[in-house]
């Protein structure tokens, strides 16, 4: 039996994931201008490759084209934070539900989950902020995952790069002090009971209360800039 042919990625997508990496890190920093000539010439690939994969990125949310003045690295604002976390607060609750009642959860993805939640408590204990930030989003498409809802799914894939562009540029004005493995052990917990409302309002209550410190951070941070 032949095995299944693994297509490499093409290269506008490896450069739409060089280039959201160092986004999502903070390499490349909130509004700052995506050069097409400079960016082509350090990454050593053709401008049109270049533009499509902004373009991609753009679809994700974390760049920005302005008329007559060019392309930006998507700015945070307390808008776009309140925005980005409103919506979640209504779709992972839904999505988790919706999984629930359709008994979606196997095993395999309790296991999964279960060991996502692991690394966030590892990546806590060692400092790794950055780690644990992309842990973190993965635990909540893993939990949304089993709904099955595909233009769900879409929609919470682009929130998560936003809500990693978010806590990752506002994490240090801010630092978050509530014990994170706990807390999304609590959620999987209430998921694995089979009590739905009790699922749906844990991570209600902790995607509001990560919204609070996020909001101020970048409230302040714009009194501090003006």
């Amino acid at each position: 039996m032949v095995d299944q042919l693994v297509r490499p990625p093409t290269i506008t997508k490896a450069v739409a994931d060089t280039l959201r990496e160092a986004i999502l890190c903070g390499d490349l920093e909130q509004g700052e201008p995506l050069r097409e000539v400079e960016l082509s010439q350090s990454l050593n690939v053709a401008r049109g490759t270049l533009r499509e994969a902004l373009r991609m990125l753009q679809e994700d949310g974390l760049v920005e084209t302005i008329s007559h003045r060019g392309t930006f690295v998507t700015k945070l604002s307390a808008r776009k934070v309140r925005e980005v976390y409103t919506m979640r607060e209504l779709l992972e609750p839904y999505a988790v539900g919706l999984a629930m009642e359709n008994d979606a959860y196997d095993e395999q993805e309790f296991a999964d989950i279960a060991a996502v939640v692991r690394r966030i408590g590892a990546c806590e204990r060692r400092g790794d902020g950055f780690a644990m930030i992309k842990a973190d989003v993965e635990f909540h498409y893993l939990i949304c995952k089993p709904s099955d809802h595909w233009l769900l799914l879409d929609i919470l894939k682009n929130l998560q790069y936003l809500t990693t562009l978010c806590v990752t540029n506002l994490k240090e004005l801010d630092p978050d002090e509530s014990p994170q493995e706990q807390l999304h052990g609590d959620i999987l917990d209430a998921i694995q009971s089979g009590d739905s409302a009790l699922a749906q309002e844990r991570i209600s209550k902790h995607l509001k209360e990560a919204k609070g410190p996020l909001l101020a951070a970048v409230i302040a941070a714009q009194a501090g800039a003006a």
